[in-house]
């Protein structure tokens, strides 16, 4: 048995009469009147009784009707899910954002993304840029909210929402800290606080050989520590000043932010791997473009992309 027999049996059965069955069909009526006979060829079965007005189910058509349309059932829901899949609004999608940070406009673009696509079960997992960069690569998530450089790891694409500066955090009887913007060759010999090479290996390799190239000398890093530790540690201390990223700086009583002249941006972007064809992740990259080009956030005119 053939499903389009089964359809076109399932039509006529419902509808008693061959011409508006052949018509729901988009068939011509001899058309729909060889697949029903070659249905009953097949079963070696009488499905219907025809007569001059009207179109009856035969005893066997009783049998078969409720089986032929929990088939056409089947294959209508799977021909649905299928253009759902191709379309992107079905399926699964793994996301990773940030745990510190941004997280207003990540969670923005992701509440605007299930909203639109509802059908699409979103699964999100946090944790720094780095870790989470690893994950794309791994394959463990589908795509990444992470602070990157210019260049990309491996295998991955990126789709930018908006650059971020980097500025200097310091005591505020710090010596540069009567200084707005601060020269960077200022940060010459100048103890400095980074974060951990693990939080984002490539950003802050990046960063490190950006800040060579401007002040022509190895950096004096004296902390590799979290941010809101090395606040504590080093700045508060006031013996070293540690790159933040400006936006996400919170105030605190005592401590002094400064932009550098030229001053370091980064990018925040969606991650993803460049060869996967997914629909589910295509839409979310759709909107990111979409949600990225209203940003109103301006950087420095003097900003170099790290």
């Amino acid at each position: 048995m053939e499903l389009r027999q089964l359809r076109a049996f399932v039509e006529v059965a419902t509808l008693g009469h061959f011409g508006r069955a052949a018509e729901r069909l988009h068939l011509t009526q001899p058309a729909l009147t060889q697949r029903i006979q070659a249905l009953e060829r097949e079963l070696g079965l009488q499905l219907l009784e025809r007569n001059a007005r009207e179109v009856r189910l035969a005893p066997p058509g009783i049998v078969l009707l409720p089986h032929a349309r929990r088939l056409v059932h089947a294959e209508d829901i799977a021909l649905r899910d299928l253009t759902g899949y191709t379309s992107g609004s079905l399926g699964h999608i793994q996301l990773a954002y940030q745990a510190s940070g941004d997280v207003l406009t990540t969670g923005a673009i992701i509440a605007e993304y299930r909203r639109r696509f509802p059908g699409v079960e979103v699964e999100t997992v946090s944790g720094s840029s780095g870790p989470n960069l690893q994950l794309v690569q791994d394959h463990a998530a589908d795509a990444a909210f992470a602070l990157l450089s210019s260049s990309r790891p491996d295998g991955i694409a990126a789709r930018t929402i908006r650059r971020e500066e980097v500025a200097l955090a310091m005591r505020a009887d710090h010596r540069l800290a009567s200084m707005d913007p601060i020269p960077i060759r200022e940060l010459r010999e100048e103890p400095i606080g980074l974060p951990p090479s693990a939080l984002n290996p490539y950003l802050l390799a990046a960063l490190r050989r950006w800040l060579v190239r401007q002040t022509g000398a190895e950096l004096n890093v004296v902390s590799e520590d979290p941010t809101d530790l090395a606040m504590e540690t080093v700045v508060k201390a006031g013996s070293a000043a540690v790159l933040v990223v400006r936006r996400y700086a919170m105030p605190i009583e005592g401590i002094a932010y400064r932009s550098l002249s030229p001053a370091p941006l980064v990018e925040l972007a969606l991650a993803y791997r460049r060869e996967d064809p997914s629909p589910t992740l295509g839409n979310l990259v759709t909107l990111v473009d979409e949600l990225a080009s209203t940003d109103s956030y301006a950087v420095r005119e003097d900003g170099e992309l790290i």
